[in-house]
């Protein structure tokens, strides 16, 4: 721990002298530093527990826990080719579900197994490699080849996200990405696997996955008022222990329509049929997205507003089949609450949003009401508490709000509020739920 420490305390001001010598050198090379704190406080929940104050339940439901994310590294850019290598570390000062307090809190076994697991701790991450990847840009015309540890999403980050919210980042991919773009258009091509995040091993590409997997995303430009993104994506078991005993064969299709970006009217549907096999049953499940809204450029701060609705089929109880949508790769808070309640699988959820950009697009406001239905309420469980009174599927209401302001390209500032009214659920130790309340302030300083 402590060589962790000091060598953060000696890298740090290593990288600013170097960064200094290479904006001037015209060698290439850049010393690249990303520095990222965020407190956050919640009230009344946490990640893995909802309400319960009892003496045995999981952390405290008054958490006021600081966050930690730095990145550094090196990237080579000569011509068509880069390289690039960056380490980062992610620390949780105060945060009750900690790897010292709770070791195996986020380790994924057959539950009588302990020592064989994986762990996918969404918060600690210390001294671990980011990213190491070389790019091949217009190998042939049009045509980039990028190998190595790295970020891959698409389109609304709803299928395939880059995990840059969350401390250690949910999807890091070591993987081999094709790409051919031409102007707007390009259909990239992948497969991989995605990293594990346990903050007592470094992990190396290629090793360790979570999940061996991949596909294609592509983006056609049909008419000037109608674009199309077809995707097919997949997910295998990876390599880790554990989930290397299992047999997952996971396979989503789907098509994005959507309007440009610079339209004023908006349209986004998006449908996905997953299918495949996992532990000897057939896989039969499906989600949809739609959304519409229309943005007023001739006002003040550019006002969005917008409706949409998402959709992800549940497990049906006592069946055979699973029928319980599984959102491949794809994001959690920005879609579905800041909050981090629920996420896209056994979900009926309208949402309602007002958007907002003033100071010449430095800065970003929204507002957003979500309501969560839950369609296959039986046997519904989420943060170990929450339940669903028999005979309704109303989970709750979420309201948040958003703030960004980017400074200048160096500081990034960011605020959010979220809020949680329960809806039908069942008592949590012989009370009714109460409302939940969470704060993120959150300050980021680049270097590159």
């Amino acid at each position: 721990m402590l060589i962790r420490y000091s060598f953060s305390a000696l890298l740090l001001p290593l990288l600013l002298c170097q960064y200094v010598y290479s904006q001037d050198s015209g060698s290439g090379l850049s010393f690249d530093l990303s520095a990222r704190y965020r407190f956050e406080l919640f009230d009344g929940f946490n990640a893995r527990n909802y309400n319960d104050n009892s003496r045995d339940a999981i952390g405290r439901l008054d958490d006021r826990v600081l966050l930690q994310k730095i990145i550094t590294g090196i990237t080579y850019r000569k011509g068509g080719f880069t390289a690039s290598v960056h380490l980062q570390d992610s620390r949780a000062f105060g945060w009750s579900l900690g790897h010292n307090e709770y070791p195996g809190l986020f380790r994924y076994h057959n539950g009588t197994d302990n020592d064989h697991y994986y762990t996918m701790n969404p918060q600690e991450e210390f001294f671990e490699i980011y990213d190491l990847f070389v790019e091949y840009r217009d190998l042939l015309k049009n045509l980039s080849v990028k190998i190595g540890r790295q970020k891959i999403f698409f389109g609304d980050y709803r299928m395939v996200e880059p995990g840059l919210w969350g401390n250690t980042g949910r999807w890091t991919w070591d993987a081999i990405k094709i790409s051919y773009r031409k102007n707007d258009e390009f259909i990239d091509i992948f497969g991989g696997g995605t990293k594990i995040h346990d903050p007592l091993r470094i992990s190396v590409p290629f090793t360790l996955t979570e999940f061996w997997g991949g596909g294609f995303y592509a983006h056609k430009t049909l008419t000037s008022r109608i674009e199309a993104e077809p995707f097919f994506i997949l997910k295998r078991e990876g390599s880790a222990d554990y989930i290397r005993t299992l047999n997952i064969n996971r396979n989503w299709i789907g098509l994005r329509i959507l309007s440009p970006e610079n339209q004023q009217l908006i349209y986004d549907l998006l449908f996905t049929r997953e299918f495949g096999r996992e532990a000897g049953k057939k896989i039969s499940a499906y989600g949809y997205s739609l959304k519409t809204g229309y943005r007023f450029d001739n006002l003040p701060a550019s006002p969005e507003f917008s409706i949409s609705y998402n959709y992800a089929s549940g497990e049906r109880k006592g069946d055979d089949i699973i029928q319980a949508f599984d959102p491949a790769y794809g994001a959690r808070a920005r879609l579905y609450g800041w909050m981090g309640i629920i996420t896209w699988t056994n979900l009926s959820n309208p949402q309602v949003s007002l958007k907002l950009k003033p100071d010449k697009n430095r800065m970003l406001v929204e507002v957003k009401y979500y309501i969560y239905l839950i369609p296959e309420p039986d046997d519904f469980l989420i943060l170990n508490t929450i339940k669903i009174k028999k005979g309704s599927n109303h989970l709750g209401n979420e309201t948040d709000l958003f703030l960004r302001y980017q400074y200048n390209k160096r500081w990034q500032f960011t605020g959010v509020l979220g809020h949680f009214k329960p809806g039908d659920l069942e008592q949590i130790n012989f009370r009714d739920p109460e409302p939940a309340f969470w704060m993120g302030l959150q300050v980021q300083f680049t270097l590159n």
